[in-house]
C-alpha cells in the first residue's frame, strides 16, 4: 500500500504537471523541475502544500532541496507534522 501522504503530494503535483501538459506521471525520486514545473509552479506547489495538509511550512525550510522531488516534500510534511 502506498503512504497516503505521498499519494496526495503525487496527485497534486500530476495536476500541476497536466495544465503543463507534463508526464502523466511523475516518480517519487524525479526532479519536478526536469519533469516540467517553472518556479512559478513550486511558489504554487507550496501553498497548495500547506492547503492540503493544513500546515505552514516555516521560511527558513521553503528550499528548493524540500521541493526538488515528491520523496523530498513528502519527507518536509512528515517532519512538519511530527513536530506540531
Amino acid at each position: 500500500m502506498r503512504d497516503p501522504v505521498r499519494v496526495q503530494i503525487t496527485g497534486i503535483v500530476e495536476a500541476m504537471l497536466a495544465r503543463r501538459e507534463g508526464p502523466g506521471t511523475v516518480a517519487a525520486d524525479q526532479n519536478l523541475a526536469d519533469a516540467g514545473l517553472t518556479s512559478l509552479d513550486m511558489v504554487n506547489l507550496m501553498l497548495a502544500i500547506e492547503d492540503e495538509f493544513g500546515i505552514e511550512i516555516p521560511q527558513r525550510r521553503m528550499t528548493p532541496a524540500n521541493f526538488r522531488t515528491i520523496a523530498a516534500i513528502e519527507q518536509l510534511v512528515s517532519n512538519l507534522d511530527l513536530a506540531a
